[in-house]
C-alpha cells in the first residue's frame, strides 16, 4: 500500500515537473487596460488589436481586458490609477501626460509649436522621446507605445456659432483640455473651462460651454455635431495618447511575457502614424456629406492670425521651469521654428 501511496507521489511530482517545463513556469497574467474613447474609436480599435496581439503571442497566457468609455477610469484618472496599482494599464493622453508624470512633453502642448503629425513623431523618436520614458519609469510607470492621432493636422476648435478668426471667440466660453490651452483662449478673448472629452458633449448640450479644442475624430465619433455644428480646423497642439503601465507590475511577469508586451506594443507604434493618417482622411470625406457638421479650413491670413503672438506664450510656458525650456530648446531646434 505504501509502495502505490509512493509511486502515485513520485508520478505527481514528476508531472507538475513536466507541465512546469512546458509553460516555462509561467504563471498567467490579467491585465485591466482603461480608456476614455467609445468602442467604436479608432484609438480603442488600437488597444483591442494590442490586446488580441498580447493573448494570441502568450497562447492565453496573458489575458487582456479592454475597457472603453471610461468604464473603469475618465482619462484624467488613468495615470494615478497605474502609479498606485490600482489599475495595471491604461491610454494616457498627452495633456494628462505632461500635467501629471512628464512635465517636459509639455512641449507637445505648446500651441502651434507643432505644424503636422510627422513632426510630432520625430520628436517622440528622438532623445527627447527617450527622455520621457526615463522619467515616467522613475515615477512608476513603463510607457510601452505611442498611439497617435492625426495630431495637431486633426486639431478642431467645435462651436455652437460659427467663427473664422480668434476675435470670434470673444466671451465665449470654450473647454480646453489643458493649461496651454486655457492660455491661448484667454488670449484669444475667451473663457476656459477644462472638461473631459467624455463630458464635452453635456456640457454644450446644457449650455455649460460654447465651443471645444478637440479632435475631428472625437467630433465625429462622439457625434459632438449634434450640439456644436461648426468646427474650425486649427493646429493648436498635439494630442496623443500613450499604453502606459505600472513598472512593478511589468517588472513582476516573466521575461517571456514582458517580450511579448513590448513586441505587440512595437507593432501598434510601427502602425499608428499611418493609421491615423487615414482615419483623419477619412473624417475629412464623413464630414463633407454629414449634415449637422460644418468644417471649415481657415485661410491662409485667418490661418497666420490663428498663429499669432504664441511664441511669446511658449516663453511663459516654460518660465521657471529649466527642464520644460530646455526640452522646449531641442525641439525647435529640430523643427527649426
Amino acid at each position: 500500500m505504501k509502495k502505490r501511496v509512493l509511486s502515485a507521489s513520485v508520478l505527481a511530482a514528476f508531472m507538475i515537473m513536466f507541465i512546469g517545463i512546458g509553460n516555462g513556469n509561467a504563471a498567467s497574467a490579467t491585465i485591466r487596460f482603461s480608456s476614455g474613447a467609445p468602442e467604436n474609436h479608432f484609438l480603442t480599435k488600437q488597444y483591442i488589436e494590442w490586446a488580441k496581439l498580447i493573448e494570441k503571442n502568450s497562447k492565453g497566457d496573458i489575458k487582456v481586458q479592454v475597457y472603453h468609455s471610461a468604464q473603469l477610469f475618465r482619462d484624467n484618472e488613468v495615470i494615478k490609477a497605474i502609479q498606485t496599482g490600482g489599475l495595471e494599464s491604461g491610454c494616457a493622453f498627452t495633456m494628462y501626460t505632461e500635467s501629471q508624470l512628464v512635465p517636459t512633453m509639455k512641449v507637445y502642448m505648446m500651441p502651434y509649436l507643432f505644424q503636422n503629425l510627422d513632426e510630432t513623431w520625430n520628436v517622440y523618436k528622438s532623445e527627447v522621446g527617450t527622455a520621457w520614458k526615463q522619467t515616467a519609469e522613475r515615477k512608476g510607470v513603463k510607457l510601452l507605445a505611442m498611439v497617435a492621432m492625426a495630431s495637431p493636422d486633426d486639431q478642431i476648435i467645435l462651436t455652437t456659432k460659427p467663427i473664422k478668426v480668434p476675435a470670434d471667440l470673444k466671451g465665449q466660453i470654450i473647454r480646453g483640455a489643458s493649461p496651454e490651452h486655457a492660455l491661448a483662449l484667454k488670449k484669444w478673448g475667451a473663457g476656459p473651462s477644462f472638461l473631459t472629452g467624455a463630458e464635452v458633449y453635456l456640457g454644450l448640450q446644457r449650455n455649460t460651454i460654447n465651443g471645444a479644442v478637440n479632435s475631428l475624430s472625437s467630433y465625429m465619433d462622439r457625434k459632438l455635431y449634434e450640439v456644436a455644428p461648426y468646427a474650425l480646423m486649427t493646429p493648436i497642439s498635439v494630442v496623443h495618447t500613450f499604453i502606459i503601465m505600472n513598472k512593478d507590475y511589468f517588472d513582476k511577469l516573466t521575461p517571456a511575457q514582458q517580450k511579448i508586451i513590448l513586441e505587440a506594443s512595437a507593432t501598434i507604434e510601427n502602425n499608428t502614424v499611418q493609421y491615423g493618417k487615414n482615419e483623419l482622411k477619412g473624417d475629412l470625406e464623413k464630414a463633407k456629406n454629414l449634415k449637422g457638421a460644418n468644417v471649415y479650413i481657415p485661410t491662409t491670413e485667418e490661418a497666420a492670425l490663428w498663429r499669432e503672438g504664441m511664441s511669446g506664450l511658449w516663453d511663459e510656458i516654460t518660465k521657471g521651469n529649466a527642464d520644460v525650456a530646455d526640452a522646449l530648446k531641442k525641439v525647435r531646434a529640430m523643427l527649426k521654428r
